[in-house]
């Protein structure tokens, strides 16, 4: 059986935060990225073609850095309390105190493989 481990190497959890991308400035197609569409559903796929349906898995009881329980939280929120929920990346940075929105790809990334959530497809 194969076990994930939440560590900085496996995972660079540097980069769940802006400091981790403090020395470049957001250009166009940084803002681009704040733009990717996000459906929090039970579903796996749906009517938007360019949006990732992202799953949480209520149950996760795996260990998560604290930026990761962040959004984790937020996404069971909104999934919880809603059938379905469409926002984008850049809304999510935003809610979560985030300046750079690949802070926030990155701590998606990081629970999709940890297997907190699941659906997660970047176009």
């Amino acid at each position: 059986m194969y076990t994930r481990i939440n560590h900085p190497e496996n995972l660079e959890v540097a980069y769940e935060y802006d400091s981790g991308y403090e020395l470049l400035e957001l250009d166009e197609l940084d803002k681009l990225a704040g733009q990717r569409k996000i459906a929090i559903c039970g579903e796996s796929t749906g009517a938007l073609d360019d949006c990732s349906y992202v799953y949480v898995d209520s149950d996760y009881e795996g260990d998560l850095s604290m930026a990761q329980r962040e959004l984790y939280e937020l996404l069971l929120t909104f999934q919880t309390a809603s059938l379905y929920t469409v926002t984008t990346v850049g809304k999510l940075a935003q809610e979560l105190g985030l300046k750079n929105p690949y802070a926030c790809i990155q701590r998606f990334e990081n629970l999709q493989s940890l297997g907190a959530i699941s659906g997660l497809k970047w176009h």
